[in-house]
């Protein structure tokens, strides 16, 4: 009887072995309870027989331990649940570890929105607009077609002698200067750069002109044929860039910075004018030999009125102008002719 007690609890546990391994989750409620029923069937057969059953007090603890173990497994598989429902943290934080970890979250966002515009503005080259020279006016001034429609435009950050203005004589340079940048707009490649503000209370458009890759803004400073003037901000782009051009142009007396205190800050200095015009005067009455007058000698330094001192300066042709080095010879100075200047652009002896 002991041995056949003994393979039926042997039995019983094979079987609640292959049942664990089947059934989950309520599968091991459903045993505990099975096997605690059963215990407490054979422990009430036991109590009206007067007797202890072991058997019931086996079955007892089996189910005790199938209990725990269900409560055991309910509780892992929660936390799976968790865990399985908020895989958006660690995706988050991963994504943000793609960002230098020594960079500040203010850092980081400098750096985004740097490269996005670079993306537009990488190059970092100002926005010109195609012009066509329509006509000249001085050597700040002329009008162009600008998309089409006809607008006079004025350089800005600089400001040029007087040629054409009513009431105020022509000034030293005024001719040359407008010679100038009448001949380099006369070039296919002009673009328009316009600053923060387009027009002045005159309506005429602002801006930096191009020819090609150099600027005639500051070409006629190089020249000395402009000073740096009328400063208004926000147009102040290339004001530093100016300053120092003007700076070299000054130290080497090159065009208007060659007349003593004719260039000032509010403008160009009228009685310094009249001082250099009563000179070449003075020195056209000296010169009136024309043996006398030589090339070297330069009668442009004088800065005379055109038809007062051309008369004084002749040129046969283009190689004693360049023998002399004023070429090129522009309308206005001393000893330009129609013969010299072919295209009749108002610019003689051109290289």
């Amino acid at each position: 009887m002991r041995s056949n007690g003994k393979g039926k609890i042997i039995g019983i546990i094979f079987a609640v072995i292959i049942a664990v391994a089947i059934i989950k989750y309520l599968g091991l409620l459903i045993i505990a309870g099975g096997l605690g029923y059963w215990g407490y069937k054979k422990y009430q057969n036991a109590k009206r027989a007067n007797q202890k059953s072991k058997l019931a007090i086996v079955l007892f603890s089996l189910a005790g331990n199938f209990f725990l173990a269900f409560i055991g497994n309910l509780s892992n598989v929660k936390q799976q649940d968790l865990a399985n429902k908020a895989p958006a943290v660690p995706a988050k934080v991963e994504q943000t570890s793609v960002v230098p970890t020594t960079a500040k979250p203010e850092q980081t966002s400098k750096v985004v929105s740097t490269s996005a515009s670079n993306e537009e503005t990488a190059p970092e080259q100002p926005k010109r607009i195609p012009i066509t020279l329509i006509a000249g006016t001085d050597g700040d001034t002329f009008k162009a077609s600008v998309q089409g429609k006809e607008e006079k435009i004025r350089l800005l950050l600089v400001d040029t002698p007087e040629s054409v203005k009513q009431g105020t004589p022509v000034q030293p340079f005024a001719k040359e200067a407008s010679a100038f940048t009448l001949k380099q707009l006369k070039h296919s490649n002009l673009s328009l750069e316009l600053d923060v503000s387009e027009r002045d209370k005159y309506g005429r458009l602002l801006g930096y002109v191009w020819v090609g890759d150099k600027m005639l803004n500051e070409m006629l400073i190089e020249k000395g044929y402009a000073r740096v003037a009328y400063i208004n901000p926000p147009n102040v782009k290339y004001v530093d860039q100016f300053r120092e051009i003007q700076t070299i142009a000054q130290k080497s007396g090159t065009g208007i910075w060659s007349i003593e205190n004719y260039a000032q800050e509010d403008g160009f200095n009228q009685k310094a004018t009249a001082k250099t015009e009563s000179k070449s005067n003075d020195s056209s009455v000296k010169e009136s030999k024309p043996k006398v007058v030589t090339p070297k000698k330069e009668v442009v330094q004088t800065y005379s009125e055109p038809r007062e001192s051309s008369s004084n300066v002749y040129y046969k042709n283009c190689s004693a102008v360049r023998a002399a080095g004023a070429d090129p010879i522009y309308e206005g100075e001393p000893g330009y002719s129609r013969k010299l200047d072919r295209d009749g652009d108002g610019v003689g002896c051109e290289r």
